[in-house]
């Protein structure tokens, strides 16, 4: 399943939503930034600033970031979702390294501008 929207000023946005994975520990907050409710929102940034590249409704299913940027740009990422974002280095939901909770919002990606893809799972597993 492959979702891609834009807003009305260009943005490019995607469906996303990411945590620290069993690799290295990430910086979590507590801010909601900007994303809506049961949204995952996914910034160019640390700490939620820059480009927001990720804007989706959150629905089960993986999401490749296509766009010239955005694709290996995620640096921050807020999942406001009842679901697990699973994080992936590759396109097609492959090399998996981390997980962002069921409503956690991390400021700081350990695996900083390497994301690809990402999917949206009832667990991390």
């Amino acid at each position: 399943m492959r979702a891609f929207l834009k807003l009305a000023l260009g943005t490019v946005l995607t469906a996303t939503a990411l945590t620290a994975a069993a690799t290295g520990p990430a910086q979590a907050t507590t801010t909601s930034g900007t994303c809506g409710a049961n949204f995952v929102c996914m910034w160019e940034d640390p700490g939620f600033n820059g480009t927001k590249y990720v804007d989706v409704v959150g629905q089960p299913g993986f999401i490749d970031i296509d766009w010239w940027e955005g694709d290996n740009e995620i640096s921050s990422v807020n999942n406001r979702t009842g679901y697990w974002v699973r994080m992936y280095a590759n396109d097609d939901a492959t090399g998996f390294f981390g997980c962002v909770a069921p409503n956690q919002s991390i400021g700081a990606l350990t695996f900083d501008n390497e994301m690809e893809s990402f999917s949206l799972n009832t667990t991390c597993n």
